[in-house]
């Protein structure tokens, strides 16, 4: 099977109606782990833009409460990447240490996919803060949502996991986990993003 461009939105439009056959229709593509590893870094580079493009529009209190981690577009998209790439091998090996028999391609192909589906949520959000404001911060905590429940259920589909509960507990305790670990090494390297307010 191939993928265009005109492919995009039938899979987006599944994805959100029915994540796990979304997510088994972007898996039976075939997809190649290089060509997953490059859509990441296609996705952080694009991520990177549209956060700043809405950081135009944000209060310099705001701005300035992101500290140096999101001081350029550089720094936003490596970032970016960074968390990526640490959620590509999380959902990979800790699926494999519950027993699943997901790969590492299959895992980067959709953690690529869901990247996807977030920038097109993202860029719909730079939209809505533009035209409708008070109503972007509802469409941000909805793509929070919308995140776990997609991952949740990719992970799933990956590893051939039968309980949605049983995988979101997993995803929440460690993006928790993750969450913690990675504050404390952006801290070394950028700093307290709350000094100098």
């Amino acid at each position: 099977m191939s993928l265009t461009v005109s492919d995009l939105m039938p899979l987006l439009r599944e994805t959100l109606i029915s994540p796990r056959k979304g997510a088994r229709m972007i898996l039976d593509l075939g997809l190649a782990a290089r060509v997953g590893w490059l859509a990441l870094a296609l996705m952080a580079v694009g991520s990177a833009i549209l956060t700043h493009l809405t950081m135009v529009m944000m209060s310099p209190e705001a701005v300035a409460y992101w500290g140096g981690a999101m001081g350029s577009p550089v720094n936003t998209a490596i970032l970016q990447w960074v968390v990526m790439f640490v959620t590509v091998h999380a959902v990979h090996r800790l699926g494999r240490m519950r027993g699943g028999a997901g790969t590492l391609a299959e895992s980067v192909v959709l953690v690529a996919w869901l990247q996807f589906v977030l920038l097109a949520l993202q860029a719909l959000q730079l939209v809505v803060q533009v035209i409708l404001p008070p109503f972007a911060q509802l469409l941000g905590l909805a793509g929070l949502g919308l995140f776990f429940w997609l991952l949740t259920n990719f992970v799933a589909e990956i590893h051939g996991f039968k309980s949605l509960g049983a995988v979101f507990a997993s995803v929440v305790f460690v993006m928790i986990l993750a969450s913690m670990v990675m504050v404390f090494v952006f801290s070394i390297f950028y700093g307290d993003p709350t000094a100098g307010m």
